[in-house]
């Protein structure tokens, strides 16, 4: 799947994205799924200059699932990814920034010396992920999962890109999530 079309009513330049998603049955209960992304934003704002209209922008990934049904309520997979975004464009995280900057407006997720700076860093982005889906019933699914994420970037000084929690490159995750189908 994808999409086509201009940057914004006020641009006319491009933006696209597209999905490619391969699925294959291994065995009746063993499934493996590739997915690649890849993306692009013409004439967008660089925010390490904050010049308008600076850089074409690009982005691109794979990930990959397999999964495993041990029974027709419960199966177990794991799954990997990698996220480039090369001109620091799509991964703008303003939220995260605020929420990890101290008092004197210092954020822990663009390293020493960038006050009041942007978040948009062009990096690689990885992932890790183990989990399960368990159907009680018909209209419940429980998804625990263990993950673990990691960035390769730098900020504009040259120091490291640390965008997770207490000013680091990676972490370590456990959540869960439900869904009620009605």
């Amino acid at each position: 799947s994808g999409t086509y079309a201009g940057t914004s009513e006020q641009s006319s330049s491009s933006w696209a994205m597209y999905s490619l998603v391969l699925k294959h049955n291994i065995t009746d209960k063993t499934h493996l799924v590739f997915q690649h992304d890849h993306g692009f934003a013409d004439n967008t704002y660089d925010y390490a200059t904050g010049t308008p209209d600076a850089i074409n922008a690009r982005w691109y990934g794979i990930n990959t699932h397999l999964y495993y049904d041990i029974k027709d309520d419960l199966s177990i997979g794991m799954r990997g990814e990698w996220f480039r975004d090369q001109n620091g464009f799509r991964v703008c995280s303003p939220g995260r920034v605020a929420a990890a900057t101290n008092n004197d407006g210092y954020s822990y997720a663009l390293g020493s010396g960038q006050l009041n700076n942007s978040s948009c860093v062009a990096a690689s982005w990885y992932a890790f992920t183990v989990g399960m889906n368990y159907k009680p019933t018909k209209w419940l699914n429980l998804r625990p999962n263990v993950r673990y994420d990691w960035v390769d970037g730098t900020v504009a000084d040259g120091g490291r890109y640390n965008p997770f929690g207490n000013g680091k490159q990676s972490q370590f995750l456990f959540s869960t999530d439900f869904t009620i189908t009605f």
